[in-house]
């Protein structure tokens, strides 16, 4: 009886519900690129190589990028996480298991950017690159780059919506509490 009911569940998960996790997995591929390009990458403060490459982030939170190259300025990018669409259509069908699952794993959320390339600076006299350090976004930044995100089509209206007040609820906002947008 047990095995079948797990049975069953899954087929439920995989045919109803599209489950996240078994259509795009909990790692998503950014692709990473400069001009010039040959900058060192780190991703979370770890080495991931030379632009251009493509670097496997972990869907369920956001990444700090830094793109380092001897004589220009560092520059840093943040690839965001946000609920992604295809979990309505999970809870809709049916497949709140699924949708358990993906919330869990964290494969309800799609990065964006997907693709990430930025304009180096020349280095400045008397810039250091031991004096940039990596800086980690304030709420408000994460709500303005979401907004553009939007803006720019990368992300739905109801992606920023539920991604919005997912972010308001984590930091305790009055705003966040009965926000639906």
């Amino acid at each position: 009886m047990y095995r079948a009911s797990i049975l069953l569940l899954s087929g439920v998960c995989i045919l109803s519900s599209g489950c996240a996790s078994i259509i795009h997995g909990t790692t998503q591929e950014i692709s990473l690129s400069s001009n010039p390009s040959g900058a060192k990458v780190q991703a979370d403060g770890n080495q991931v190589g030379e632009t251009p490459t493509k670097v496997t982030l972990k869907r369920k939170t956001d990444h700090v990028l830094v793109f380092n190259k001897e004589g220009y300025e560092q520059e840093q990018r943040t690839v965001m996480h946000v609920i992604s669409g295809a979990v309505y259509g999970n809870i809709a069908a049916g497949g709140l298991i699924g949708w358990g699952v993906d919330a869990a794993t964290g494969a309800q959320y799609k990065l964006v950017p997907e693709t990430v390339n930025v304009e180096l600076q020349p280095a400045k006299a008397g810039y250091s690159e031991t004096k940039a350090q990596t800086i980690q976004m304030s709420t408000e930044d994460k709500l303005k780059e979401l907004e553009k995100l939007m803006k720019d089509g990368q992300i739905t209206k109801e992606e920023y919506d539920v991604t919005k007040k997912t972010l308001l609820k984590a930091t305790g906002s009055e705003e966040g509490k009965g926000a639906s947008s």
